[in-house]
């Protein structure tokens, strides 16, 4: 008997040339393809890893600033006080009167007899007593007094009192020092 299957299927298929020539081709294409998004693929992966480790560093590199940054702040303004303080000093030294002029030139005109007053007046004015044991040393100190006008180291000499005891004798001098 016969079949009574129809095949409807056809066993051998007619294909066009070109698709005959790309056939031959589909499967070294597709080889291709997969390798070029497999090495894609592993060349993101390692971009990502490479510029996740940069990004990293620099992270770290900006935490460390910032806490230098931090450390800096105290610094700055313990600068900032100090600079602030030294220009009250600065404003203060360039009111200050130096006595050392004054010291020195009494310690030059007493020489090494007793003082017995200090005092400073205005514009540079000075009032001492100086106590002697004789008159030779009276004069002396009286010669200082001259010689130092002479060089200029002070000015206006003035004997303001001479008073003579048994065992001293005292002189009040006034003079301006000359700066």
């Amino acid at each position: 008997m016969a079949s009574q299957n129809i095949n409807l299927f056809q066993t051998k298929t007619t294909i066009q040339p070109l698709l005959e020539v790309i056939e031959r081709y589909v499967k070294t294409i597709s080889v291709v393809l997969l390798a070029i998004v497999f090495s894609g693929g592993i060349m993101t992966g390692i971009a990502f890893y490479v510029f996740g480790q940069q990004r990293d560093a620099m992270d770290s590199e900006r935490q460390q600033l910032l806490a230098e940054i931090k450390n800096n702040v105290a610094k700055e303004g313990l600068f900032v006080m100090i600079r602030n303080r030294l220009v009250a000093v600065d404003k203060i030294m360039s009111t200050q009167v130096s006595y050392a002029p004054f010291i020195d030139t009494t310690i030059k005109i007493i020489q090494s007899f007793s003082l017995s007053s200090f005092s400073m007046g205005g514009k540079n004015s000075l009032m001492i007593t100086v106590n002697v044991t004789t008159l030779a040393e009276a004069v002396d100190v009286l010669k200082t007094l001259m010689e130092m006008e002479q060089k200029k180291e002070i000015t206006q000499p003035m004997l303001e009192s001479f008073s003579l005891d048994d065992k001293k004798i005292q002189l009040g001098l006034s003079y301006t020092v000359v700066l």
